[in-house]
């Protein structure tokens, strides 16, 4: 009883955490061997794991995936996945979701992400190979409990949950999400989250709940009253308690609601 404690002590002393470097490995995938820190080089990188090839919930998510590619690719955020398929697997099923992808209509949400951009939306994003889970282990993306952890024929199936890992180009985890094996991940959610590290790393912002891109941010408290109108370019701020100090979004373009909602720099 003693040993187990203090085992799943260490096991939780040893988590991934917000604000911990992302580990480096070194991995196959689908683009050939491949060393995580020299490949993402010094940009943003969003890292999902998903249970299995060829199941229909994960075909689902990398279709989404390929879709914001040209939005992620003009924002300096690259995308790489990971499961305990092989690279053969993975390269097999890059055809289905490639196929699904075009054969499925957009969402508005997702048309209006992509409005004025364009470039190529198959798979061009590397999907790791980790059959030992290694990788998987190393980021806590394999939790023994998750279910269903089994196959149609009841064997045991030693899978990945869906988990999200959002690195800053310093290689910090910045934002961590993690889904059940049966619940597809809201790919919005994951825009949204990583828009809002991008723009309060940049200008020292925080953004309030329910915030979406183009919408007031909240001041650092750290910033006299004084000060904000020149450091942020903006002509005027709200308070509404001392600790709670609200202006647009900096740099976004200031039109119609309709027109605000569907531009991004």
């Amino acid at each position: 009883m003693f040993i187990y404690f203090g085992f799943a002590l260490s096991l939780q002393a040893n988590a991934l955490q917000i604000g911990d470097r992302a580990p480096n490995f070194i991995a196959d995938s689908t683009q050939g061997e491949l060393d995580f820190y020299d490949w993402s080089q010094n940009q943003w990188v969003i890292l999902l794991s998903h249970p299995g090839d060829f199941t229909p919930v994960c075909t689902t998510e990398l279709a989404e995936a390929a879709k914001l590619q040209p939005l992620l690719n003009k924002k300096n955020v690259k995308i790489i996945t990971l499961s305990a398929d092989s690279v053969e697997d993975h390269l097999e099923w890059v055809e289905v979701i490639n196929n699904y992808k075009d054969k499925t209509t957009s969402t508005d949400d997702l048309k209006n992400l992509l409005l004025g951009l364009e470039g190529d939306t198959d798979v061009n994003f590397p999907i790791i190979s980790d059959p030992d889970l290694k990788v998987a282990e190393l980021y806590g993306m394999y939790h023994p409990k998750a279910k269903p952890n089994a196959g149609s024929f009841g064997e045991e199936n030693k899978s990945t949950i869906r988990a999200v890992f959002i690195i800053d180009p310093k290689k910090n985890i910045q934002a961590m999400l993690t889904y059940p094996k049966n619940i597809g991940r809201n790919f919005n959610e994951i825009v949204r989250t990583l828009e809002a590290l991008q723009i309060s790393s940049k200008l020292n912002v925080s953004t309030p709940a329910n915030w979406e891109f183009g919408d007031d941010v909240i001041v650092s408290n750290d910033i006299p009253d004084e000060d904000i109108k020149e450091k942020y370019e903006v002509e005027e701020y709200n308070v509404f308690e001392t600790f709670l100090r609200t202006i647009k979004q900096p740099g976004y373009y200031d039109g119609n609601d309709a027109r605000r909602k569907r531009v991004r720099n």
